[in-house]
């Protein structure tokens, strides 16, 4: 049963079911955290919509609209994140970065190895010229592949981007 963390907490909700906490952390979902397993929003909605977890109060209806509140971006974060993470890819939010994901390889764990990809969220945006050339030379930096998750919710669309010349 998925119950929201305390503000305090660093995480958004807790797995409390044990053999639920080892299958999820298995699979590459949260940390262990005074045993439970502490998940972020995208990653309790998401575990609640394909049925692999329940809310305690709310369900995920609830749950996004709470967390649309807080966030006006989280309906289409979580749109992207339920697109990749359903074709096996293991995504994270970026350290310290909000509106990035980091995304690995299909098949490959956090602990592995490191992402393949630097995704940006630009909800609703068509990205500038000077957008992209930033976003490019981030993800160089990073020695990572850029993908830019544009559109809405309801279809978000991907670009992938591997250089930006004139």
């Amino acid at each position: 049963m998925l119950i929201e963390a305390k503000p305090s907490s660093g995480a958004q909700y807790f797995e409390t079911d044990p053999l639920l906490c080892q299958k999820f952390l298995e699979a590459g979902f949260g940390a262990m955290e005074g045993g439970k397993l502490a998940l972020s929003a995208l990653e309790a909605c998401f575990l609640a919509k394909i049925g692999k977890a329940d809310f305690s109060k709310g369900g995920i209806e609830g749950a996004v609209s709470r967390q649309s509140r807080k966030d006006k971006e989280f309906e289409f974060a979580f749109a992207v994140y339920f697109a990749i993470r359903g074709t096996g890819r293991l995504v994270l939010p970026a350290k310290g970065a909000k509106g990035y994901f980091r995304v690995f390889a299909p098949g490959v764990g956090r602990a592995e190895e490191r992402p393949s990809l630097l995704l940006r969220l630009l909800p609703g945006k068509k990205p500038t010229a000077d957008v992209l050339k930033n976003e490019v030379r981030l993800a160089h930096l990073e020695r990572l592949d850029l993908v830019v998750a544009t559109g809405t919710a309801a279809e978000p669309k991907f670009h992938k981007i591997s250089a930006f010349n004139f």
